[in-house]
């Protein structure tokens, strides 16, 4: 009878060091059909990036019905993006993907190509590491800026500019790429641009007062999170001083932009969801290279051209105000 109580008494305890195990490790889990998507924040952009990579996804052929799409949000902080890549890694999850700059270089060196990691809206890959050796089993999608369509749409409202504002944050590697390309472009034009820069958001009111008395003409918005998610601050803040903004795509003018050279963020979303289920059919695999969306129209906002007394090209474009 005692050898009896003594087997069970072994039974019972391996069996609670087999639960405690699954607990406390995660290969007990089974989450190759989760996919983790990182998003830097939430603003319009980035959610019609999530938008698009779900039609994305279910046009390429994947059953979200027999899937986990778990969405993480970073609000804005790439240290939370870092928390959330190496959480998703742990769990071994069938495939992360990122939508921002921040959020995809977190996902990509977490995974150390353990995990196929497909990244949205990252407009330099090359510079903030997504290429090469350094990001085996990394892909994704760019959304470089139509800078000289944006400076064109920019000298058709005030054909006389001559300085262009830009606020951009210094731990975005995209905004300090972009901000290098924006002032080889306009240099052709003979515009000058005035920058400031910010390390997070919390310096973004100092930040535009500071620009603001640097005598421009206007302010030019790159595809920067951090400055994008503080729009609503800029804005009021440029209007108090008649000072037209010009968005990075059609959501900024939507809240309050002037005009845009814009991308298609759900489009660009949609080509990153189709590549994620390629890669999820094992059609293909994350060879490292990105695709680009070039083409952008044009839009405007009828109701803050009244307001700021700016007079509307005739041009080709779309009023985001119309009904």
């Amino acid at each position: 009878m005692k050898n009896i109580k003594n087997k069970i008494t072994i039974v019972v305890v391996l069996a609670m060091v087999a639960i405690f195990a699954c607990i406390g490790l995660t290969s007990c889990e089974n989450n190759d059909k989760t996919i983790t998507i990182i998003k830097f924040g939430n603003h319009p952009s980035l959610n019609n990036c999530y938008d698009g990579i779900l039609l994305g996804l279910k046009e390429g052929g994947i059953d979200l019905e027999e899937y986990t799409v778990d969405l993480q949000d970073s609000n804005f902080d790439s240290s939370v993006s870092a928390s959330q890549a190496a959480n998703a890694v742990n769990k071994k999850v069938g495939m992360v993907g990122a939508i921002a700059t921040p959020s995809a270089m977190a996902a990509a060196s977490a995974a150390k190509g353990k995990i196929p990691v497909v990244y949205c809206a990252v407009s330099d890959p090359v510079a903030a590491g997504l290429t090469g050796e350094d990001a085996q089993n990394v892909c994704g999608s760019s959304d470089i800026l139509d800078f000289e369509g944006q400076i064109d749409l920019i000298k058709a409202f005030i054909p006389d500019v001559d300085s262009i504002g830009v606020l951009y944050c210094t731990a975005e590697a995209n905004s300090i790429s972009q901000l290098a390309t924006l002032k080889t472009v306009a240099a052709t034009y003979d515009i000058e641009i005035k920058e400031v820069s910010v390390t997070n958001a919390n310096e973004i009111p100092t930040a535009t007062d500071t620009l603001l008395a640097k005598d421009i003409d206007c302010i030019t918005n790159l595809t920067d999170n951090t400055i994008v998610g503080a729009l609503d601050v800029i804005i009021e803040k440029t209007n108090a001083k008649n000072i037209p903004v010009f968005g990075s795509e059609i959501e900024q003018v939507k809240k309050g932009c002037l005009a845009s050279a814009s991308l298609d963020y759900v489009e660009l979303g949609r080509a990153t969801g189709r590549m994620m289920a390629d890669i999820i059919l094992g059609k293909t695999t994350a060879d490292g290279n990105f695709i680009k969306i070039k083409d952008s129209f044009k839009c405007y906002n009828s109701v803050v051209a009244t307001a700021l007394e700016i007079t509307v090209p005739d041009i080709i474009m779309t009023d985001v105000e119309a009904k």
